[in-house]
């Protein structure tokens, strides 16, 4: 693609402010009015799954393929882009629809989902399957249904042309844990037809490849946890090994186009190891820093079709796009948005061959997803679906990023939601994030909001031993999960009550996976601050990480334990809860899913169990077929109305559903 040259881009700039300010911003009015006679969602609004979870517009605009419920289960359909008339509806009997592409005009492809034997939630076994815009010509291209069945998991990489793409291919791992060298491979999405274009080198690795879709390099995991790396250089069929200058890990963002140089978003050269954007040659290992901020990582780069690098993502509190070429018209599209939508998140998900068109998601903490047609031609935002109809125009609560000390200085960042009504200091949920190794983002997020519409501030701490602040921040929480990583909760708990936000004489504190965890260890940790506590889908004995649950399943998965978890036996002990139940003396509540793959449901038993000895009261809430999070509808609601009676109870406050802004 050719950038424009600066006077037709000036009047493009023109155009989409003009037309933005008098189109775009009228939609999202229209889109909110009413709110000041809106109600708090129900349990049951709030509960249920998208509607949409995704929207294409195909290379000349004239389709949009978007997934649906039909028939009970998700399929695809295919819209008239002038109309939103039904083309075509694309389901099965026996599977969902998952992620889908248009590879032409005429032709998508897709993932399949299929239920697991005794869960309630489906997942992808690696189909792949094709269809056209008119439902014509359905074939399964890829797996145990595609005429060569394959005994492998199919990924796919990208477009090659037309009528073909690239996947690459993971041969089922037999016994578990022990992955099999991955294939990339040439699919032709009318035939089926197959040819191999490269072999990795190395075991459950992930190709990436270059401006021509030639995979020319992969990067795996050892089974010592390190990430390995080879590449093929131009021109040749044999794998090198390559040692990256990047610190502890590193994401592949691809090739420069024309060159044996790659773009890294990793950490290099910095004491804190804050990721930044780099360029890497592979020949002569040179590293050229392209963009890095002081305190946050970069989290993704985007580029055009030609594979030319425009801008970068980062998210200390808010995500914000970071151009690194200005007159861009990528751009200057999304800069005219961003910036006529300050208060959401601006989402290029989708756009034509000619950049024209673009299916445009926005979203907030308190206003959920929706997507929106944008044409540049007149600078038209179109409406086009929400992706939660059941809560648009309900009454939500809005999410503030916050930064506080912790007790040694050390700057924490994270967010506070307030309820829509009503006035501070409110009763408080800290809500520790999963991981520990992740983060919490600033978004629409059902759980918060079942707590602030019922009365309720929501506090969320980005934690030392969470990603998106540098390796060392992240590195911190090494063998501190019931340490330093509670302290950092506690602190912010602490800082949520002196900024008047939280009433000190009423704060529980609720997480799921580690943040389940943490909602029993930090009352350990500072006895007397919360008053009670609910663990979900929680990990209460660090010793049983060793033998339950999917991650010892993992050739590498005893190494990140003993990297991730405190070394010393006793250690673990001490920041196990479940070591320590007899020095509870809060209402406490288990929450689990019977068939739970990450923090097994040995966990639950043994928590309960040792509760149970010290004599120490508790409520408990398990369900069948359900894995690491609830997955049904009617199960969630169920967990929203028991942990707001449980709250109600033991912190006394709750806004009712029907309260109103009069």
């Amino acid at each position: 693609m050719e950038v424009a040259g600066k006077g037709s881009l000036r009047d493009r700039t023109k155009l989409l402010w003009s037309a933005l300010v008098a189109g775009c911003v009228l939609a999202l009015t229209s889109h909110l009015h009413g709110a000041e006679a809106a109600t708090v969602p129900t349990y049951e609004e709030l509960a249920a799954q998208a509607e949409f979870r995704q929207a294409e517009i195909s290379p000349d605009g004239t389709h949009l393929a978007v997934d649906v419920v039909h028939e009970g289960r998700r399929a695809l359909a295919v819209l008239a882009t002038e109309d939103l008339k039904v083309v075509s509806v694309s389901g099965f009997y026996d599977a969902e629809v998952g992620g889908f592409e248009w590879i032409n005009n005429e032709r998508l492809v897709m993932t399949i989902l299929r239920k697991r034997a005794g869960r309630e939630a489906p997942g992808s076994y690696g189909e792949i399957y094709a269809v056209n815009a008119d439902g014509s010509a359905p074939k399964y291209l890829y797996g145990v249904n595609a005429d060569e069945p394959a005994l492998a998991y199919g990924d796919l990489l990208g477009k090659i042309d037309d009528r073909n793409v690239l996947i690459q291919s993971f041969p089922f791992a037999w016994p578990p844990g022990k992955d099999g060298i991955p294939q990339a491979l040439k699919l032709n999405i009318y035939s089926g037809r197959i040819s191999r274009e490269a072999r990795s080198s190395l075991r459950g690795a992930q190709f990436v490849p270059d401006e021509d879709m030639t995979p020319r390099f992969v990067q795996g995991v050892d089974d010592n946890n390190e990430q390995i790396f080879s590449y093929q250089p131009r021109g040749s069929r044999d794998w090198q090994d390559v040692e990256m200058p990047f610190g502890e890990g590193v994401r592949i963002r691809g090739f420069e186009p024309g060159t044996d140089a790659l773009l890294v978003i990793g950490a290099n050269g910095n004491e804190k190891g804050i990721w930044g954007l780099h360029r890497f040659d592979l020949k002569s290992k040179e590293v050229e820093k392209l963009y890095a901020a002081a305190d946050t990582d970069v989290e993704w780069a985007y580029f055009d079709d030609d594979d030319q690098l425009y801008g970068v993502q980062i998210n200390r509190h808010y995500p914000e796009f970071v151009p690194l070429i200005e007159d861009h018209p990528l751009t200057v599209v999304k800069g005219a948005l961003q910036n006529n939508f300050p208060a959401h998140t601006v989402s290029l998900v989708s756009k034509t061959e000619d950049n024209q068109k673009f299916i445009v998601r926005l979203s907030a903490p308190n206003d959920p997803p929706s997507f929106y047609l944008f044409d540049v031609s007149t600078g038209s935002l179109r409406f086009l679906m929400h992706m939660f109809p059941n809560v648009e125009g309900k009454l939500l609560a809005s999410t503030d990023g916050i930064s506080f000390k912790a007790r040694d200085g050390q700057v924490i960042n994270g967010y506070i939601t307030t309820p829509p009504v009503g006035e501070a200091p409110f009763p408080l949920i800290v809500m520790p994030h999963g991981g520990p190794h992740a983060r919490d983002y600033w978004g629409y997020d059902r759980y918060v909001q079942s707590f602030a519409t019922r009365g309720y501030a929501v506090l969320q701490v980005n934690f030392r031993g969470s990603t998106g602040f540098g390796d060392a921040f992240m590195q911190a929480g090494y063998g501190e999960w019931g340490r330093m990583t509670q302290h950092d909760i506690i602190d912010g708990t602490r800082w949520a009550i002196a900024d008047g936000v939280a009433d000190p004489a009423r704060v529980g504190i609720y997480g799921a996976s580690f943040g389940g965890y943490s909602a029993f260890q930090a009352p350990l940790v500072a006895p007397g601050l919360y008053r009670a506590a609910i663990g979900y889908v929680g990990v209460y004995d660090l010793d049983l990480l060793y033998n339950s649950g999917d991650i010892t399943t993992r050739r590498w998965g005893e190494a990140y334990l003993d990297k991730t978890l405190p070394s010393d036996p006793e250690d673990r002990s001490e920041q196990s809860p479940a070591r320590r139940a007899s020095e509870f003396d809060i209402p406490l509540f288990i929450v689990h899913g019977k068939d739970d793959y990450r923090a097994a449901f040995e966990h639950a038993e043994v928590m309960r169990d040792a509760l149970q000895e010290a004599g120490k009261p508790f409520e408990w809430l398990v369900k069948d077929k359900e894995e690491h999070g609830f997955y049904t509808p009617e199960n969630t609601v169920e967990l929203f109305g028991r942990m707001a009676q449980f709250f109600d109870e033991h912190l006394g406050a709750s806004a009712p559903e029907s309260r109103s802004l009069e």
